[in-house]
């Protein structure tokens, strides 16, 4: 095997993930929600219960928005942070 097949340069970052996000994002909206909720008064019409659920659908769209470009905003920081590394290919015995 040629040196430049034994050894190569890789880059290497940690990527925040995406998942916590946008849990935090739905439970930010869901607390606005809470908050808005419970400090009107209720309407008549409809119950805490299905406001409660409006409310949190409608504030999780901004809320997401918000959460998704953080998150992009750090991934791309992480990006400018990268580190070159070079790896070694090691061959390993095969078990008879």
């Amino acid at each position: 095997m040629s040196s430049h097949e034994q050894h190569r340069q890789v880059t290497v970052r940690s990527t925040p993930k995406l998942v916590p996000f946008l849990v935090a994002a739905v439970a930010v909206a869901f607390t606005a929600a809470v908050v808005v909720v419970y400090s009107t008064a209720p309407a008549q019409d409809y119950s805490r219960g299905s406001s409660l659920g409006y409310l949190t659908f409608v504030f999780a769209f901004p809320s997401l928005a918000i959460f998704a470009t953080l998150w992009l905003l750090l991934e791309k920081r992480s990006r400018t942070k990268a580190q070159r590394r070079t790896i070694e290919r090691i061959e390993r015995g095969t078990a008879s």
